[in-house]
């Protein structure tokens, strides 16, 4: 694949053990690799081109802090952190930002909300697959968790977006412009 000896900036939100950070390592040859977990101390994996990141996924507050306000751009943005509704859409609206042009966010378990109730508990719908069906359906959608500017700089800056549904989940894969 023509990324794949580029060298880039990937992070992994939900890295947990740090098993996928260490599989984009050895396949992202020159690549910097970021894990971002709410409990980095389980991160089994050191190197010069890997650095885990502590970062609560369900608090906007702690992704600024600790992803946005680095000021790093990225070329690939995974989510597959909690899964949970309202963090999907936080991390991908307030995530996207920090695309380079031409990078991929990509939404792992995007139907977790959808069919799993422990993914929604208090948590306000549309749900992030809703969502991106009314971008791609050219309708107009409303979020709690989105405010205006952050939907406009999506909306404005998205050039595709895909929904897969494998045996098991569905994933989405975004380009940004």
């Amino acid at each position: 694949y023509p990324i794949k000896n580029e060298v880039l900036n990937i992070i992994e939100i939900g890295s947990f053990y740090g098993n996928a950070s260490a599989a984009l390592f050895f396949y992202f040859k020159n690549s910097k690799i970021y894990g971002a977990d709410i409990n980095p101390d389980m991160f089994r994996y050191k190197s010069d081109r890997v650095e885990s990141l502590y970062v609560n996924s369900s608090s906007l507050s702690s992704i600024k802090n600790e992803i946005i306000n680095k000021k790093i751009k990225f070329d690939i943005i995974i989510e597959d952190a909690s899964h949970m509704l309202k963090d999907q859409i936080i991390s991908l609206f307030y995530l996207f930002p920090m695309l380079n042009k031409g990078g991929y966010f990509i939404v792992e378990e995007l139907d977790f909300p959808e069919t799993r109730e422990d993914m929604r508990i208090n948590h306000q719908f549309p749900d992030l697959k809703t969502i991106l069906i009314s971008i791609l359906e050219k309708k107009e959608f409303k979020s709690p968790y989105i405010d205006e500017k952050t939907k406009k700089y999506f909306l404005d800056n998205i050039e595709f977006i895909k929904i897969f549904r494998g045996n098991m989940n569905e994933i989405a894969i975004m380009k940004k412009k």
